[in-house]
């Protein structure tokens, strides 16, 4: 019987509990995420933009409090360590191979909320709470036979069960093989 290595790429969104990382850091994700929030609608609002920009427009026209800036940058240290440890332990010892591509936290992505929303205050807290991780990784299953969808399938099913109990949410966007 011969044993066939699959190689695949799987993207998915986690998001950390919060109460995981209060032991981890002195401030708190959402309290930080409020504030940038309440930061960027102001700035919005008086300069008229009709959206509201990502943190580097920020990071380089100034605008909002820089030790705000620096308190997420630490925050999205501390949560990104903290998600490529938690995946590594688990998913170890589930796929042959495991190479992590990139992680990247929402909050330093183009929020997908408009001026205008009504909830607008709520959902940029939420996107700049720091909590949700898009993770890009490279795995390698060792299959019998080599079918390509099967492995994509089972790689994302892994996923999913092997993280599902130590993130509060996991959203598998895509999953291939190479």
């Amino acid at each position: 019987m011969t044993l066939n290595f699959t190689r695949v790429a799987l993207t998915f969104n986690v998001t950390v509990p919060e109460k995981a990382l209060e032991k981890h850091m002195a401030a708190s994700p959402h309290v930080v995420g409020a504030e940038l929030a309440r930061q960027v609608v102001d700035y919005e609002a008086r300069h008229k933009l009709g959206y509201y920009p990502a943190l580097d427009y920020f990071q380089q026209q100034g605008g909002i409090e820089s030790e705000l800036l620096g308190a997420l940058e630490n925050i999205a240290w501390v949560v990104t360590s903290m998600v490529r440890n938690e995946i590594r332990i688990r998913m170890r010892p589930v796929f042959a191979t495991l190479e992590f591509e990139n992680l990247q936290i929402q909050a330093y992505t183009l929020p997908a909320v408009r001026p205008g929303n009504p909830n607008a205050l709520a959902l940029l807290t939420q996107h700049y709470s720091a909590t949700i991780v898009k993770v890009s990784l490279i795995v390698t299953l060792i299959q019998k036979h080599v079918d390509a969808e099967a492995a994509a399938k089972m790689a994302e099913s892994m996923i999913y069960r092997w993280l599902k109990e130590h993130f509060s949410h996991i959203e598998v966007t895509s999953a291939h093989t190479l």
